[in-house]
């Protein structure tokens, strides 16, 4: 009865021109360690498109999961022949992947020996410079004491912020953390961070649209319902959430009315109030389209990006080169914005975070978050 009532839907669908999406063709069972492409993807010699693509892996192949890279968005991945020798062996984005719901990230070795990128395939320096940081950055222990001093200040340790323009702004970044019904997939090893600061997670006074380095440090620019007359929107956010960490990115907006030395000014001075009142600022970089008017000014403020965080040493999320890959550089139609899933809470179960901006970043920020509450707090309490 089920077929028949397919087949009559199917001739419903056809004959008013619409056409039915084809059924998934069921799979056989395999372990968590197998998988299969749900589509064609190209295989990479290491873990990002900067290494050489060595083969192509068709849709439906099973191959075997050897290792990860250290945020698990990368795969390496084997194909044995009928004699046991590989016939393909290289690096998938995990989203072309149908993986296995048993598969935990936390049982994955993970590849230690092999960057982000490969700069020998570069040719320029300036996009070598940027590939060159690693897309989410080690934790210095030395913010053991921002963390602690914060703590004689009043700080939240398991509050958690954002400042930024729209692309910080945007509900869907960082915002569904707090969600009970998040699906993490088989990046389990995240579960920690994101139960620790996962419910303090909200609207943030200091991301809106328009905002940039030099407004934010601007009372003319601050909330008049919700923040003090002469206060930024930087201390407004942080007197009212008293944060230990924030995520910090500005550029779109920069891109278009500074330079890199003004905008390097800028940013240092919002690095610098962020330590001063003991939480830890996590700087990102942001994705530009090659195509665009304003390519290389982005590659130049990035670079600042860069450069500020490796002067203070706090934490650095590579969003520009882990976006590379993505459709469109995980971007959406207006070339500025991080493209969104569709999905209200965090869906890494399949694969979004390959095809989706935000998706991405909300990744590696989690990942972030976990290094800095492995490394700092965790530590801190023992």
């Amino acid at each position: 009865m089920l077929r028949s009532f397919l087949q009559l839907a199917g001739l419903l669908l056809a004959l008013i021109g619409l056409r039915p999406v084809a059924a998934q063709p069921a799979t056989p069972t395999l372990p968590p360690d197998q998988t299969t492409a749900y589509r064609s993807a190209v295989v990479y010699a290491g873990p990002g498109d900067t290494y050489l693509q060595v083969a192509v892996l068709r849709s439906g192949s099973v191959v075997t999961i050897v290792e990860r890279n250290a945020i698990g968005n990368w795969l390496h991945v084997q194909q044995a022949d009928r004699n046991g020798f590989a016939r393909l062996d290289g690096w998938v984005m995990t989203g072309y992947l149908s993986l296995s719901p048993g598969l935990r990230f936390s049982a994955v070795p993970v590849n230690t020996d092999l960057p982000d990128a490969d700069l020998s395939t570069l040719r320029s320096r300036s996009l070598a410079q940027l590939y060159a940081v690693p897309v989410v950055s080690p934790v210095d222990e030395k913010l053991r004491a921002v963390y602690e001093r914060g703590q004689t200040l009043g700080i939240r340790r398991q509050s958690i912020t954002k400042i930024g323009d729209s692309l910080t702004f945007n509900p869907m970044y960082l915002e569904p953390f707090s969600r009970p019904d998040n699906d993490l997939g088989p990046y389990d090893y995240l579960r920690d961070a994101l139960d620790f600061f996962g419910a303090s997670v909200s609207s943030s006074v200091a991301a809106k649209m328009g905002l940039a380095t030099y407004t934010i440090l601007d009372p003319m620019w601050a909330d008049k319902a919700l923040c003090q007359p002469g206060e930024t929107p930087l201390a407004c956010e942080y007197r009212r959430k008293m944060p230990g960490v924030v995520f910090i990115l500005f550029g779109p907006n920069d891109v278009l009315h500074t330079d890199r030395e003004k905008y390097t000014a800028q940013l240092q001075r919002v690095v610098e109030d962020t330590l001063q009142r003991g939480i830890i600022p996590v700087l990102s970089t942001f994705s530009a389209d090659p195509q665009g008017e304003y390519w290389w000014q982005a590659v130049e403020l990035n670079l600042a990006i860069v450069e500020v965080a490796g002067q203070y040493d706090v934490p650095l999320i590579n969003l520009w080169a882990a976006a590379r890959p993505l459709p469109a550089y995980g971007l959406d139609v207006d070339h500025v914005h991080m493209k969104n899933s569709g999905f209200v809470y965090l869906k890494f179960s399949t694969g979004h975070e390959s095809w989706y901006g935000t998706s991405l970043r909300n990744l590696l920020s989690l990942v972030m978050l976990d290094r800095i509450y492995h490394t700092i707090i965790r530590e801190s309490e023992q």
